[in-house]
């Protein structure tokens, strides 16, 4: 009798606990738990899901098996702690581990991403209801626990991004534009020599002539005690990550010191995979504009004048276009009320003026503006083409315009940049917090730049930091119940996009590194026993490890002009034998001296014509 009124007790509590779809939860989470041990079993038998021999040798007995355990414990939990919270929890928390591993072991594909948020939306959405509450923080971990989390997350965001952009720069993977550009250009910097590079434009040429960038001065003190590429690497780490305490900083001002909510919006950062999937990819200024540019905006809302001003200055030192960046924070900042209207018009006088200054200061060293990535709008015709032939096609031609900015590449990339946010940056109600997405588009969007509208590449970061910063302002204004359940959707679609991203680039690295050390120790010899005097051409995967020659470095192919025919030619084996026009100028000009590890090694047959000529 006692059993049978403690059975018929817990059998009421369990229909009050699992109301409103908890049964069907408790079914789905079961299933995924044992789909999750299915698919690891899989993985470790190298058994893709892909691979429709999945479903043939399906695992019938552990699917089960952990279906019903998985089951029966939940539960168990939620009777015992009389509460659907465990529930809540573990289904979201086994869905995500489960979809975590679909998307390491497969190709990375946003759309594939996107496919595995629908069912996280709908999980999240159930779990993270009226009644849901989250623990409790204690008065202390609610002051100083945020901070503390941060400084964690920067440590080892930090360490994670420079240990693989070191590890690809070690394997002999990364290239010449942009760590071997600029890693030549620091070196020049350190002996005084100003911002020269050979490698940019193959040949003797200030980075002034390119772009302007004075930021570069702000790193010199650094890179100058200890002059190595893997400082640049490092400090770009450092620089990347530091985004974290700005994105804090504005997280308090618009929440307040609310710990979860903290948590979350520094987790926004860390896990978009504009900020660490492109900071492997070699070495860059824009890197530095995500945090610039994240601590002016935090300095705007705070009505910090001074501090605005010296971010604002740093961010426009990053490069010309960065102008783009602080003349949309000068336009959010004229509309968005009467005591800011003033900072917004400085704002936007002064990037305007910064952009014609640094144009000029290119034009002075001998280059211009890149305004043929932008060439898609040039009108028929030759000669003359620059900004006047954009503004004609933007404003007479609407058609054309929607036409180019909206290719599958590009909605890819919108996919890229907004999917880890849950879309929060699009939901805003306030008019003129859309003027900072306009850099999306004049960045992104028009240009037919393969580059600027790729995730893992450098251009990203100004327009992905004030996404982030919009989606902070658009979460502050939400209810409660609504921010929990976008944060939770933000932070899972944050994982499941960069996971498979940057998980696969590193994956990459490390086998590279495990299977050719040898290799690369041999490559690294032959590297160092060049002459230290003589000139050199090579193709990209090498100058990178040759900065810090003061003779002349130039790359193969030349881009710009004729190639030079130097005293060495260094370039991988396969590469001698693939591309056909570096196979016919090796015939014409060169002589192979010796292959060692990654690199043939081939000297100018004029060196060898003017040994063999008798003294005069």
């Amino acid at each position: 009798m006692v059993i049978r009124n403690l059975f018929c007790e817990k059998t009421r509590q369990a229909r009050l606990l699992f109301a409103g779809g908890g049964w069907l939860a408790l079914l789905f989470a079961g299933g995924f738990a044992g789909s999750f041990a299915v698919l690891l079993r899989a993985w470790r038998q190298d058994l893709p899901f892909t691979d429709l021999r999945f479903v043939v040798e399906m695992p019938w007995g552990m699917f089960f098996g952990v279906f019903f355990f998985a089951w029966l414990g939940l539960t168990a939990l939620c009777l015992y702690w009389a509460s659907a919270r465990p529930l809540q929890w573990a289904l979201a928390g086994v869905y995500l581990a489960f979809a975590f591993v679909l998307c390491v072991t497969a190709e990375a594909s946003v759309y594939f991403s996107l496919g595995l948020c629908v069912p996280l939306f709908l999980i999240v959405r159930w779990a993270f209801r009226e009644h849901f509450s989250l623990p409790r923080v204690h008065e202390k971990l609610r002051r100083r626990g945020g901070f503390a989390v941060t400084v964690l997350l920067f440590f080892g965001m930090a360490t994670v991004l420079a240990y693989a952009s070191i590890l690809r720069y070690r394997v002999y993977q990364g290239t010449t534009f942009d760590l071997g550009v600029f890693g030549q250009m620091f070196a020049s910097l350190a002996r005084g020599d100003g911002m020269t590079t050979t490698l940019e434009r193959n040949a003797p040429l200030s980075h002034f002539a390119v772009h302007c960038s004075p930021f570069y001065y702000v790193l010199l003190p650094f890179y100058a005690l200890v002059p190595r590429v893997e400082v640049l690497l490092v400090l770009q780490a450092l620089g990347v990550a530091s985004g974290v305490f700005a994105v804090r900083a504005i997280a308090r001002q618009c929440f307040g010191a609310h710990f979860w909510g903290e948590l979350a919006v520094v987790l926004l950062y860390f896990l978009h995979p504009a900020f660490g999937y492109g900071c492997v990819y070699d070495f860059h200024e824009n890197k530095f504009l995500a945090p610039l540019l994240l601590w002016t905006f935090y300095f705007l809302l705070r009505g910090k004048w001074v501090l605005l001003a010296v971010f604002a200055l740093l961010t426009l030192s990053v490069k010309e276009d960065a102008a783009v960046y602080i003349a949309a924070l000068g336009l959010f900042a004229l509309f968005r009320g009467k005591k800011q209207r003033l900072a917004g018009a400085v704002l936007l006088g002064g990037a305007i003026l910064w952009f014609f200054a640094a144009v000029g200061v290119v034009a002075h060293f001998g280059g211009g503006v890149m305004v043929s990535r932008l060439r898609n709008y040039y009108l028929p015709g030759e000669g003359g083409h620059g900004f006047g032939d954009i503004v004609r096609v933007l404003l007479f031609d609407f058609g054309y315009a929607i036409r180019e900015m909206f290719t599958a590449e590009k909605v890819a990339f919108l996919l890229y940049l907004f999917l880890p946010l849950a879309f929060v940056p699009l939901l805003s109600r306030k008019n003129h917090c859309w003027i900072l997405l306009l850099p999306v588009a004049v960045m992104h969007l028009l240009s037919n730049y393969s580059y600027q509208h790729q995730m893992g590449f450098q251009y990203v970061y100004g327009s992905a930091a004030l996404a982030v910063a919009l989606a902070v302002l658009v979460f502050a204004r939400m209810r409660t119940t609504l921010r929990r359940q976008l944060m939770g959707l933000a932070l899972g679609a944050s994982l499941l996009c960069t996971a498979p991203l940057f998980a696969e680039r590193l994956e990459s690295y490390r086998d590279i590194w495990a299977a050719e050390r040898a290799a690369i120790a041999a490559t690294d010899t032959a590297l160092a026993a060049l002459p230290p005097n003589a000139e050199i051409t090579a193709t990209t995967w090498f100058p990178p490890h040759l900065t810090g020659r003061a003779a002349g470095l130039y790359l193969y192919p030349n881009y710009y002009g004729q190639q030079r025919v130097t005293e060495y030619l260094l370039c991988r084996p396969e590469e001698a034998v693939s591309e056909e026009g570096l196979a016919a100028f090796l015939e014409q000009h060169y002589v192979f001296l010796r292959e060692e590890g990654y690199i043939q090694i081939y000297r100018a047959a004029w060196v060898y014509a003017e040994q063999s000529a008798p003294a005069k």
